[in-house]
């Protein structure tokens, strides 16, 4: 979720008081817990904390070493009275006009919104017998972000299990608290999707409709987007290749279990969410170079990680998916194996914006424009992007 135009709304809505509206409310004192802020000593997790797992990545690195990504936020649900009106209120959302389905749904999907982050907590993890694993302690944004190495023999056994399984680890201490790695094979096919108005219909182009349709409505998909990505996985397999699915999202972390459920609920493939870090309300809706950078440096980590996979990249027009996969690809000119953008701005391939763009696209590299999946799909079929 991002403002692909940089909208006045947009704007607005990045530079509203948060203060002015905590003093307004009588809330002033959750100002810190709206901006992400925590205590500066180290400690453990109190009964009241909890804890989000990130989805996360299990890899075979170049020395045969087994590593993973451990992606965690901790933070206390944030109890002040008034604190849901006063986010609505944030949002430019007036409840009393909600209906019985709106008022549900906002708030289900605005509880993650309301959190306060813990700043130097200790964590440790145990998966599949190993544990505990400690990691490193929480930032002021409550996220604690480590890279671990793990026994060999877990590949092995995360392999036994069917592909695009993901490997399961607990937080120790908090059973409920469960994270999950997805296995990474050296050689394969990345299929990397946004999901807002490529998968997802959002009107990114529509601060204000945005805003409605991520609050107040059911997620909508695409025509024809979950069939593409399962018969490209699928196809992918038949052929002996190993595919994998990664949603590269400028979506907040706050909406990770409402996109898992919109995922699963509408038949997509199992693959790793990447969504940019958000932690505050003032960092709801990005800058458009914010959402850039959060999508090259993934793409940059994934290529330079993986440099024996080929990527096939999707997005959409209405953010700048073509600008950044065209300059990922010019990075890694031998990884990139197509890039296809949904048309949501009606411009047609030849504009100036695509010409631009695309000036600097290996020529070996294709790049398509598409309504819809089942476009995606015959295009994928007739160039065979999984071989």
């Amino acid at each position: 979720m991002s403002a692909g135009d940089d909208s006045a709304a947009a704007q607005g809505l990045r530079r509203r008081s948060l203060f002015a509206l905590l003093s307004a409310a009588g809330a002033a004192g959750a100002a810190s817990a709206a901006l992400g802020l925590g205590g500066a000593q180290a400690s453990p997790l109190k009964r009241d904390e909890h804890v989000l797992a990130l989805p996360g990545l299990l890899w075979q690195g170049a020395d045969g070493q087994l590593q993973a990504d451990i992606e965690l936020w901790v933070y206390e649900n944030e109890r002040r009275p008034g604190a849901r009106s006063l986010f609505a209120r944030y949002l430019g959302i007036e409840l009393s006009q909600l209906s019985a389905r709106e008022r549900a749904l906002f708030e289900t999907r605005a509880r993650w919104f309301l959190k306060d982050s813990e700043r130097g907590k200790r964590l440790s993890i145990e998966m599949d017998g190993q544990g505990p694993l400690s990691l490193n302690r929480t930032d002021r944004a409550g996220r604690s972000s480590t890279q671990i190495s793990l026994p060999s023999a877990l590949w092995n056994r995360a392999w036994e299990r069917a592909p695009a399984q993901p490997q399961a680890y607990s937080v120790t201490g908090r059973s409920q608290s469960q994270g999950w790695l997805w296995p990474m094979a050296a050689q394969g096919l990345s299929i990397v999707s946004d999901i807002d108005d490529t998968i997802k219909i959002s009107q990114v182009r529509d601060t204000s409709q945005l805003l409605r349709n991520t609050f107040l409505a059911p997620f909508e998909a695409v025509p024809g987007m979950a069939a593409w990505l399962g018969q490209m996985q699928a196809a992918g397999a038949q052929a002996g290749r190993n595919v994998e699915v990664h949603y590269l999202s400028s979506s907040p972390v706050q909406l990770l279990e409402p996109l898992q459920d919109f995922l699963q609920g509408h038949g997509f493939p199992g693959g790793c969410l990447l969504l940019r870090e958000s932690t505050s309300w003032s960092r709801l809706i990005p800058g458009a170079q914010d959402g850039e950078r959060h999508k090259l440096a993934h793409l940059q980590r994934l290529m330079v990680r993986f440099p024996g996979r080929r990527f096939v990249l999707i997005g959409d027009s209405g953010e700048a998916d073509p600008e950044i996969y065209a300059q990922a690809a010019s990075r890694h000119p031998q990884q990139v194996a197509a890039i296809l953008i949904r048309d949501v701005t009606g411009e047609a391939a030849s504009a100036a914006r695509y010409r631009q763009a695309m000036a600097a696209l290996p020529a070996a590299t294709p790049w398509y424009l598409i309504e819809d999946g089942a476009q995606g799909l015959a295009i994928a079929q007739q160039h065979g992007f999984w071989l």
